[in-house]
């Protein structure tokens, strides 16, 4: 759901603002959209280049506009550099356009701030404060976020010794006679030549959708055997759609998912009749499952041999992408590209963030919430999202 928040001044609201998405923002500008006077979520965009602060203004206001019952935004600049230059507050150009843009679509702007290398100041009058000012009005400042909105794309390391286990599992896998969602949807179900892997076979026989909702109800140490077992799932394009609908949805909206997958490798579904995850329709997720399975599916990118890795890192884009942080969708998206060039959910997730298109949900919870935090359109060929 969308944080809201209220500030009691400026400088109160530049000290929340980085809890409220997660990281400290660089070379971006940050709008702060209000409903019933609170803040509601963020929308990052990198600062445009020369020629791009037209174009920038225009969507990112499009964006906010989508919001339901917004009110006004707040429109907060974060630089490198100095706060002034010889002019005056540096990026006024950028801070004008929004403002124009956005009293052109009746929607009115409340601050227009930036935070640089030496301190802070409004717009308004130009006047530069202290970052310590900030500091000392942080109501959390025990909790750390991350130093830039890209901080956490790396993957964990892994061991040379797990990944030549995971590999041998994998062998033993890719020995079966079918793949994962032919054998879910009722195929032959033999066993593999190796016990740890026979063991997650059963597992996953004998309840299939435990299987599959466990990495994003609880976190904890998978052995190599399971996750040679996610990787050989996620491999196969129709049960890895199966399993992140689940994530992002329901068991009920899973089962559904599988029947059209099936009839539609057979050559005789017509088009879904219900939300398609996939594409970030229905409603909003809960993003601490988003989030514990992404993790998973990170480590699993981590331990992967080069033939399951494409795949992992795809389902990390596009994980990030549901739950608003297209910034980190795209870096993924970008390296499954690389390792896989034939891989389509990547270049799906690629284009999505390019076009600055965000799930559904990211407006509205009911699936038409612009508060995930943040989405981020970048201008305006990268554009994507926190």
């Amino acid at each position: 759901m969308p944080q809201k928040i209220r500030a009691a001044s400026s400088v109160h609201l530049l000290a929340l603002l980085p809890h409220v998405v997660g990281y400290t923002p660089r070379e971006s500008l940050l709008l702060v959209p209000l409903v019933g006077g609170a803040t509601c979520g963020a929308l990052r965009i990198d600062l445009p280049r020369p020629g791009e602060v037209e174009q920038v203004a225009a969507t990112a206001i499009g964006h906010v506009l989508r919001l339901p019952d917004v009110e006004a935004v707040v429109a907060v600049v974060y630089t490198d550099g100095p706060v002034r230059d010889g002019t005056g507050v540096v990026h006024e150009d950028l801070v004008a356009a929004v403002a124009d843009r956005a009293d052109a679509c009746g929607l009115r702007v409340v601050d227009e701030l930036c935070v640089g290398s030496d301190g802070w100041a409004p717009y308004a009058t130009g006047d530069v404060g202290a970052l310590s000012d900030i500091a000392a009005a942080d109501p959390e400042p025990d909790r750390p976020v991350a130093r830039a909105q890209d901080d956490g794309i790396a993957l964990p390391p892994a061991e040379d010794g797990d990944r030549k286990c995971v590999a041998r599992h994998l062998g033993a896998l890719a020995a079966l006679p079918q793949d994962a969602f032919r054998r879910h949807t009722g195929g032959a179900r033999p066993a593999a030549s190796d016990r740890e892997i026979d063991a997650e076979l059963a597992a996953f026989d004998d309840d299939p959708y435990a299987y599959f909702a466990a990495p994003a109800e609880e976190a904890g140490k998978t052995s190599a055997a399971r996750a040679a077992a996610w990787m050989w799932i996620l491999r196969s394009p129709a049960l890895r759609d199966v399993v992140l609908t689940l994530w992002a949805g329901t068991v009920d909206e899973a089962t559904r998912a599988c029947a059209w997958q099936r009839q539609w490798l057979d050559g005789e579904a017509d088009q879904p009749d219900f939300p398609v995850r996939l594409a970030g329709e229905g409603p909003r997720p809960r993003l601490d499952r988003l989030r514990r399975a992404r993790e998973f599916v990170r480590e699993l990118a981590a331990r992967a041999p080069r033939t399951h890795v494409g795949v992992c890192l795809a389902v990390c884009a596009w994980l990030s992408w549901a739950t608003g942080n297209a910034t980190h969708a795209a870096a993924y998206a970008a390296r499954a590209i690389e390792v896989d060039p034939a891989g389509t959910l990547p270049r799906l997730i690629a284009g999505m963030t390019n076009e600055g298109i965000l799930p559904a949900w990211a407006y509205d919870a009911r699936g038409a919430a612009f508060g995930l935090p943040p989405a981020r359109l970048a201008a305006p060929e990268t554009a994507a999202a926190r």
